[in-house]
């Protein structure tokens, strides 16, 4: 039986001779042309960590679409390493980029009558764009991650990426002589493709990605390097196919539930905050109703499972190991919920039904946790009115109530700076401000002061509060996304040198303790300031990117003129 494409027999008849020409003149013919036409978007590139080996896998995938009777036709899109930019300005595009990726599917989508999607990405906001760009393109879609990176030993430890960040930007002002540690970490704890095997934002959203149904199940924790990743490669081209022909669009597949299992799993995992803004997202490109509320209700009830670094001293690769993403949900049985669709046709309680940890030690269950409440906390207050984020898991119990004073600075060279050069006590919080979605513009991740105060040996001595966002690789006490951001006239707008902050998380709350008179003056009598980005894919953000309480990506919809506050 010949298979008729969904986009209307736009490859038959006379009126389709171009476009048939088109496509011959690439190498396809006729029988190419009559089966279902399966985009592979490749994030493949010579400068990303985790991406520099999806050509092989593509290869795969290209085999097992060929297999089930589909037609690959195989195109990119950007990809970056928010690893490589930091500490210059060039870090605020690692945010906005997911606009860039999510338009770009959408339009390779769309213009070439592609009839279904595999995703390939491996980290941060690439994953989250390239799943905006496939709901945005109407078309079923699987995503394919390309996996942690293994580790090497060190010091009689497991060494992941953000101990060389903390080095880097801490340790290496103190007295201790770290040439030798920086040097050997430099060369050894990147030792290969894949994702930095810790809870970072990468590893974070690929296993989000399976367990809101995306992946082929057991998929997202395999390591980069493993053979089983191949194969995983060739069983997501065959079932693309099968995909289409059911014309099982991500439409069909992510519901509320979907999203809302993404958080429990979140929570369990003391996930990246990243994925506050990604799930919200989402929801938003769906036109499913998920707020900071549902996040705040969840990380009520939902314990920690995961003692993957930095919660604890284990790595994704352990995790997989321990049974990856179906072992976690089923020890989370009781609280996902069971009957959310995934794209392997199979509702999740179908995929982990007795399922459970290998390895309590890596994975632990609801009966014994490592935390008894979510590693994401929603925080709100004087100065987060819309609401602000807190990875509690890395933080002490012992400074679950903090009060002290502000120390504003406006950028994280500026905070840092502070900080490396012994301006910074005990006791005090660091304020940093103008680096939300539309003052940095971009909404960057604050990582040089926090590895700085982690490296110093400050990280549960100082808080951090800010309007930007952090890093899965984070560590410390710190707020972030604090909304709405001082950009737009938000209350972190004002806080003064000095100003008493307290901050109680068994509370939940950010505030500034000064007179509500006095801050509403201060707000009163606040200007705008100059952006710090005019023109370009930067000047569009500061003009248009929601707050963090509702995504943060940039405004495509006709909204109020004070959607922001």
């Amino acid at each position: 039986m010949t298979y008729r494409s969904k986009r209307l027999g736009l490859f038959s008849g006379r009126e389709s001779s171009t476009r048939r020409a088109i496509y011959k003149g690439c190498g396809y013919d006729d029988q190419d042309l009559s089966r279902p036409l399966i985009g592979i978007v490749n994030t493949a590139n010579d400068a990303g960590l985790g991406h520099v080996h999806l050509d092989r896998l593509a290869e795969r995938v290209r085999a097992g679409i060929l297999q089930a009777g589909g037609t690959p036709f195989e195109f990119g899109t950007i990809a970056t390493c928010g690893a490589v930019p930091i500490g210059t300005p060039h870090f605020r595009y690692e945010l906005v980029i997911r606009d860039v990726i999510a338009s770009s599917v959408e339009i390779m989508a769309g213009v070439q009558l592609l009839d279904g999607l595999v995703l390939l990405a491996s980290c941060d906001s690439i994953i989250p764009g390239v799943i905006i760009g496939a709901i945005r393109s109407g078309l079923p879609t699987i995503f394919l991650s390309g996996g942690p990176q293994l580790v090497s030993p060190f010091e009689g430890r497991q060494a992941v990426l953000s101990e060389l960040d903390q080095l880097v930007f801490g340790a290496q002002y103190g007295a201790e002589d770290v040439s030798e540690k920086l040097r050997y970490l430099e060369d050894h704890v990147c030792p290969g493709p894949g994702a930095c095997s810790l809870m970072g934002t990468a590893n974070t959203m690929q296993i989000l990605a399976e367990g809101i149904g995306l992946s082929l199940p057991g998929s997202s924790t395999v390591p980069a390097v493993y053979a089983e990743k191949e194969r995983y490669a060739t069983q997501t081209g065959r079932r693309i196919v099968d995909m289409v022909k059911e014309d099982l669009t991500l439409r069909k597949v992510l519901a509320r539930e979907n999203l809302l299992n993404g958080i429990i799993l979140t929570m369990a995992l003391a996930g990246s905050t990243n994925a506050v803004l990604h799930l919200l997202s989402f929801a938003r490109d769906l036109d499913i109703d998920l707020t900071l509320d549902d996040f705040d209700r969840l990380s009520r009830q939902v314990p920690v499972l995961s003692r993957v670094i930095p919660t604890g001293k284990a790595t994704v690769v352990d995790l997989h190991r321990a049974g990856g993403v179906p072992a976690l949900m089923g020890e989370l049985a009781g609280l996902l919920h069971g009957g959310a669709l995934s794209v392997t046709g199979r509702r999740a309680e179908e995929i982990f039904e007795g399922r459970r940890s290998l390895d309590p030690s890596v994975l632990a269950s609801v009966a014994e946790p490592v935390l008894p409440d979510g590693g994401i906390a929603v925080i709100r207050g004087n100065l987060a009115p819309d609401g602000a984020i807190c990875r509690t898991s890395t933080i002490s119990e012992a400074i679950h109530h903090f009060r002290g004073p502000a120390r504003v600075f406006d950028s994280d060279e500026e905070a840092h700076k502070a900080v490396v050069e012994g301006r910074i006590n005990r006791g005090e919080v660091v304020v940093i401000r103008r680096e939300g979605p539309r003052g940095a513009p971009g909404m960057r991740e604050m990582m040089m002061t926090t590895d700085a105060l982690v490296g110093l040996g400050l990280g549960q001595e100082v808080f951090v509060v800010t309007d930007g966002r952090f890093s899965g690789f984070t560590e410390g006490a710190a707020i972030g996304h604090l909304s709405p951001e001082a950009a737009v006239g938000g209350p972190l707008a004002v806080v003064e040198e000095g100003d008493p902050i307290v901050i109680d998380l068994a509370r939940r709350r950010v505030d500034l303790d000064i007179a509500e008179a006095e801050l509403a003056a201060r707000l009163k009598r606040w200007t705008p300031p100059e952006p710090k980005a005019a023109g370009g894919i930067l000047g569009l953000c500061a003009k248009t990117a929601l707050q963090a309480h509702l995504g943060a990506m940039l405004d495509d919809r006709v909204t109020a003129p004070d959607q922001t506050l």
